[in-house]
């Protein structure tokens, strides 16, 4: 396994992990991408919906995009203030906002719901009810200490199908822009979000769309089922997609998750 600290120590963001923001019309959506990811993750999503003239955000969360010992220093509240900061900038321009969490993104997405006024959340794939990998928290408290990173590498088809839209596009085809090396410490955070927001689903009512796949190696779909049992909304819509894996906005599904979502914050948006 590589050595985290035997890197460079300069600061800077990785490659196609900078933040997005493009001003259009009243309606604001705020999209969070998922751990150790980046903003690249929900890129083409943010794109899309500009494209139907809404104005986007989709911010770097803190320790993503620069080095995995980054993220080894955030506490799970540093990746909510960042998603916090996200919804305030767009709540000052728009008179409508919704925010669109993938994984991760998607358990920040619930909670900033739960903590502020919003029109409607979208919800890829959040880890509410996790596959498999340890999820004691106690256990992973001293795994840190004894393996503080593990090799994570994405050895699936996603990252040449990335690479290869990405050409397709014109743009800098990097693949996909997140860490391999995770730090364990980052982990036991996560699973904090994780426990937190499954507390506070009940005070979660704004409109729901849940967006999973039956082909998700890491998410349960009972991530669903708990949504639509526990959370107070009114209006909660669900999907399940049938070919993607976990990463919804860039796997082969993708167009049908961009057209579900922007037709769902259409509906949503008209009610403003």
């Amino acid at each position: 396994m590589s050595d985290p600290f035997d890197m460079p120590t300069a600061f800077s963001i990785m490659p196609g992990a900078e933040p997005y923001f493009q001003r259009g019309g009243s309606v604001g959506c705020l999209c969070l991408h998922g751990f150790t990811a980046s903003p690249s993750e929900v890129l083409w999503f943010a794109k899309h919906l500009a494209g139907v003239g809404h104005t986007v955000y989709a911010p770097r969360l803190a320790g993503h995009g620069t080095l995995p010992q980054d993220l080894a220093r955030t506490h799970w509240t540093d990746w909510y203030a960042s998603a916090l900061d996200g919804y305030h900038l767009l709540r000052q321009q728009c008179e409508a906002v919704f925010v669109c969490g993938m994984s991760m993104g998607g358990l920040l997405a619930l909670l900033l719901s739960a903590d502020v006024a919003m029109n409607g959340v979208v919800v890829m794939a959040a880890p509410v009810v996790l596959k498999g990998g340890v999820q004691n928290r106690a256990l992973v408290r001293l795994l840190k200490y004894l393996r503080p990173y593990t090799d994570q590498p994405d050895t699936s088809g996603l990252p040449v199908r990335v690479q290869a839209e990405q050409n397709r596009r014109g743009e800098a085809a990097v693949g996909r822009v997140r860490y391999d090396l995770w730090s364990t410490a980052a982990y036991e955070q996560l699973l904090g979000l994780q426990a937190t927001v499954i507390a506070r689903l009940p005070e979660v009512s704004a409109p729901l769309l849940l967006l999973y796949s039956e082909k998700d190696a890491i998410i349960s779909l009972d991530s669903q089922a708990m949504l639509q049992q526990r959370a107070r909304s009114q209006s909660i819509e669900t999907h399940t997609l049938k070919d993607s894996g976990h990463i919804l906005t860039q796997d082969m599904e993708m167009a049908t998750v961009f057209t579900l979502a922007a037709d769902f914050i259409a509906r949503q948006a008209k009610q403003v």
